[in-house]
């Protein structure tokens, strides 16, 4: 509990919550409820082709029921102990840990992180200066997404270290506090400035501040825990294909943590106040949810949570945090004022489904809130996306196959010179732009090209397929322009 006292982690674990519960609906009328959830949830990964899951029920009352669906990466049923890579739903963890040092006097929220790591620098150094610990765990720093220091498969010394490092040339785009953009950097820098703070790596102090205190054992913290996770699954085509489970060294406190269903469970429970050794105060729990930057429509930012009234129609705000690393989602939802949260994992994710997956979450938390589930529908962009990629992608096969077998048989004579030599140059300009944008515009709009192919791999091979097929149906019209000028 760190120097919070015996009567703050009292009141903390029995009234957690900024005012009394509503009374609580009859056992009969729960079970309902807690039935209808679970029904809407396993349709949903039935609709979705989601290959496995597990999710968890908070009731009020404390009790939790959980359920499993299908099967893990390795094709064994998904139990218990199955692990699952939750991705930014480590956002909120890495909040926690924050609090516990602030609690502790060690931290604080508003001091400029350049206290803590005096050697942050961004390309315009006076703005690094200005940036706080609140900027970051608020995503208001005015970092933009895509600086590159994410997402890093390879083994680093010190991966914290050089991330930070590495962001000595990024270009900040708002003044920090101004703007919420959410930017996975700014919870590298976290997890740099809680190291630094600590005087531990980042896993370590995780572990010991926070994930051993809430019996969270079965988490995912390291490469070598994650080498124990089944791979997990992305669309390809609307069909589930393996995609082996990934991992940051530097991920942990952005969006490589894991575990099974009862840890993620037990994180739920911490934030509605019932952990048994609670890790922060009621007071810092409150403040993690209170809204500070807006997001855009009913969602606001906090401390590591989104907060949420689109349940406010139900008597409940709505604090939620979901994520996704490649092959997996997890979501963590409370419903504060209800006493209530539901919690999945699940082995499939691309990046053109998310309103399916994430859509599905939040369908679930509100009818757990009482109300009925919005619609979720397939995003039209991805279809159409694959639809025209693919018809470009057979056009220009046809159409170079047509364009060599008229070089086979022998072009008909030329007239116009120039017009064939101009052809066969804007044949080469077109096939070098699809080129570009296939290899390089495209991709470089996701965080890392890596990133780009597992997180929609479909898409990204089609580009791959059509800048390499509109190269070759490039070369075989200039061919064909060569004969014919040399023929004629």
């Amino acid at each position: 509990m760190h120097t919070t006292t015996i009567a703050v982690a009292a009141l903390a674990a029995l009234a957690p919550l900024a005012g009394p519960l509503p009374q609580e609906p009859s056992s009969q009328d729960q079970t309902a409820t807690i039935q209808a959830v679970s029904d809407y949830l396993d349709a949903r990964f039935e609709a979705s082709g989601v290959p496995g899951a597990a999710y968890a029920i908070l009731s009020a009352d404390g009790d939790t029921n959980t359920a499993f669906w299908g099967e893990d990466g390795n094709g064994d049923p998904v139990e218990e102990n199955t692990p699952f890579l939750w991705g930014s739903v480590a956002k909120p963890v890495t909040a926690t840990a924050a609090m516990t040092l602030v609690e502790d006097g060690l931290l604080d929220l508003d001091a400029p992180v350049v206290t803590y790591l005096p050697d942050f620098a961004l390309a315009d150094k006076s703005h690094a200066d200005r940036i706080t610990v609140r900027h970051l765990l608020q995503q208001s720093t005015g970092i933009p997404e895509g600086t590159g220091i994410t997402d890093r498969f390879e083994h680093r010394d010190d991966p914290y270290g050089d991330a930070v490092a590495d962001l000595a040339d990024v270009e900040p785009f708002a003044e920090p506090g101004e703007v919420f953009e959410y930017a996975s950097a700014n919870y590298v820098v976290a997890g740099a400035v809680i190291e630094a703070v600590a005087g531990v790596p980042y896993a370590d102090y995780l572990r010991s501040a926070v994930l051993d205190p809430l019996g969270m054992d079965g988490a995912v913290l390291t490469a070598d825990d994650a080498a124990g996770v089944a791979d997990g699954f992305a669309p390809v085509f609307g069909q589930a294909a393996r995609v082996a489970a990934q991992f940051d060294q530097a991920g942990p406190s952005y969006g490589y943590l894991g575990g099974d269903i009862g840890d993620l469970t037990a994180f739920a429970a911490a934030h509605l106040g019932r952990a048994e050794v609670p890790v922060v105060s009621g007071e810092s729990l409150a403040l993690m949810r209170t809204g500070a930057v807006e997001v855009k429509g009913t969602i606001e930012y906090g401390l590591g949570w989104r907060v949420d009234s689109r349940n406010a129609d139900l008597g409940t705000s709505t604090v939620w945090h979901t994520g996704a690393a490649p092959g997996f989602a997890g979501g963590v939802l409370l419903l504060p004022e209800l006493g209530k949260a539901v919690v999945v994992a699940q082995n499939r994710y691309g990046h053109f489904e998310e309103g399916v997956l994430i859509g599905a979450m939040l369908g679930a938390v509100r009818i757990l809130a009482g109300g009925e589930a919005d619609a979720v529908a397939v995003d039209p962009l991805y279809v159409g996306l694959l639809a025209v990629l693919s018809l470009l992608v057979v056009s220009a096969v046809v159409y170079a196959v047509w364009s060599l077998v008229r070089v086979a048989g022998g072009p008909r004579a030329v007239r116009r010179r120039a017009l064939v030599f101009g052809g066969a140059v804007c044949w080469v300009v077109v096939a070098a732009a699809v080129a570009y944008v296939s290899w390089v515009v495209v991709p470089g709009l996701a965080p890392s090209r890596v990133l780009f192919f597992l997180l929609a791999p479909d898409v990204a091979w089609l580009l791959v397929v059509l800048g390499a097929v509109g190269s070759v149906l490039a070369v075989s019209r200039v061919w064909l322009a060569w004969v014919r000028l040399r023929r004629g």
